[in-house]
């Protein structure tokens, strides 16, 4: 079992470098990618938009297109914030996130953008 977890995080890694959420269509809000690791499937997911809710749990976007999706967050989540190591707590409403999860599971990265005039404020 560890061999698939492994397997399937290298994969994660791979992809993600292979086509940076950057690299997609200007507008983009969901975006699911389809690989196989020894011949088992599984799906990448992306998820981009304004942070409404956040928890030590889950994260709650508002996305381009008018949706809302949860997020659930896990223990060994990555966090990056502006480009620097981050943890969940450093996620706050009103930024931009990027999330990525291996066939629904909880986020794997969280890369959060907060604009400069949420620098100040106390974290919520």
């Amino acid at each position: 079992m560890w061999k698939l977890l492994l397997a399937v995080s290298i994969a994660s890694l791979a992809l993600a470098g292979a086509v940076p959420a950057e690299n997609l269509p200007a507008g983009w809000t969901h975006a699911e990618i389809n690989y196989s690791v020894n011949h088992v499937p599984h799906t990448l997911v992306l998820d981009r938009g304004k942070v409404t809710a956040a928890s030590p749990s889950s994260l709650t976007l508002h996305e381009a297109d008018g949706s809302s999706v949860q997020v659930a967050l896990a223990p060994d989540t990555q966090v990056v914030v502006n480009g620097h190591p981050g943890q969940v707590t450093d996620i706050r409403r009103g930024a931009t996130a990027t999330t990525q999860r291996i066939d629904g599971g909880p986020a794997r990265l969280v890369n959060v953008k907060i604009p400069p005039r949420l620098l100040h404020l106390p974290r919520r």
